[in-house]
């Protein structure tokens, strides 16, 4: 027979280990609580959003697709090599208020920065890029197919 005293450390053990794990991971929960709240901040959101995009195949081309809403034509710059195309853009905004006992001034800044490859070769010289109501519409044409020699090869 077994002395109880023995049991009951043997059952400790594994009770303990399982206690030392949950400590830890409480803690690592704690150190790590405040990040998850940062990124729900609406604010934040607005300035680190990347804008959505939408590539289509029209056969002789690709056509992008990006939402930048509030950017100004000219703030927007679109850089095409053959293999992808880069699109940057800033905005920046300030407010001033003045009224009899106090002044409010605000600013804000925002930009982003996307590369986006394509599937095929395109021509960078032909790229045209166009905003219409906050969405930025590039064109992408597709370069001319080039003819490949071919050798016909005669089977031994």
């Amino acid at each position: 027979m077994t002395k109880p005293g023995k049991i009951a450390k043997r059952e400790s053990l594994p009770s303990r280990f399982d206690d030392a794990i949950e400590d830890f991971r409480a803690e690592m929960e704690n150190m790590m609580r405040p990040w998850p709240l940062m990124w729900r901040l609406p604010h934040l959101e607005e300035e680190m959003r990347v804008p959505l995009c939408d590539m289509a195949d029209r056969g002789d081309g690709y056509e992008l697709q990006i939402e930048v809403p509030g950017i100004d034509k000219d703030k927007i710059n679109v850089h095409a090599t053959e293999d992808a195309v880069e699109i940057s853009g800033e905005h920046n905004e300030k407010v001033e208020e003045k009224k009899k006992d106090y002044v409010y001034n605000e600013r804000s800044s925002r930009s982003f920065y996307r590369k986006i490859p394509v599937p095929e070769e395109i021509d960078p010289a032909r790229v045209v890029a166009r905003m219409n109501n906050g969405i930025l519409s590039v064109d992408l044409p597709k370069k001319a197919p080039s003819k490949k020699k071919g050798n016909k090869v005669q089977v031994q």
